[in-house]
């Protein structure tokens, strides 16, 4: 299982992304898995479902734009390509 947070702009990503690396959290971005959203774009990706709480923590003290959290399965190796 993998864990997303999808946003309305890379602005918003980058910030949450930018955030979650200085506080420890592992995660990275990812394509938006076209289950969870059918336009193209990019989210973050986290590894650890324990982190949620922590995430909307920081989503909420550091006012970050994001439209939702989304659970999905492994997803097609050839899209999921990370940086």
């Amino acid at each position: 299982m993998r864990h997303y947070v999808l946003f309305p702009d890379v602005k918003n990503a980058q910030k949450l992304y930018d955030i979650l690396k200085a506080e420890g959290v592992k995660c990275t971005f990812s394509p938006t898995p076209r289950e969870a959203d059918k336009c193209c774009g990019v989210c973050v990706m986290f590894h650890d479902e324990s982190d949620r709480k922590k995430i909307t923590d920081i989503i909420s003290e550091n006012e970050v734009n994001i439209l939702k959290f989304f659970d999905g399965e492994e997803g097609k190796p050839e899209r999921m390509k990370f940086c």
